[in-house]
């Protein structure tokens, strides 16, 4: 029963503790501003190198891999009618 109640109050203080940390960062992030701005401008240059590599994955696969499945010479023209009910 003992270490029961010893690892529940572990746990216990374990969370003050994250929580303590937690209320800290977000005085921190409110007085001083969120982060530095070097991250964000790296964060945004990979965002901005990210989005052309995948531009010009898709380009390549889309001029590249893309091949006709049914050849020109399966299939027939059919001629359409409308056909119009009186009714």
């Amino acid at each position: 029963m003992f270490k029961f109640i010893f690892v529940m109050f572990f746990f216990f203080m374990l969370l003050l503790f994250l929580l303590g940390f937690s209320v800290l960062r977000t005085f921190k992030n409110i007085l001083f501003g969120k982060g530095n701005s070097t991250n964000k401008e790296k964060q945004q240059q990979r965002t901005t190198s990210n989005r052309q590599q995948t531009n010009r994955s898709e380009a390549q696969y889309n001029t590249t891999s893309r091949k006709k499945i049914i050849g020109e010479e399966e299939g027939e023209y059919v001629d359409y009618e409308e056909v119009k009910n009186k009714g």
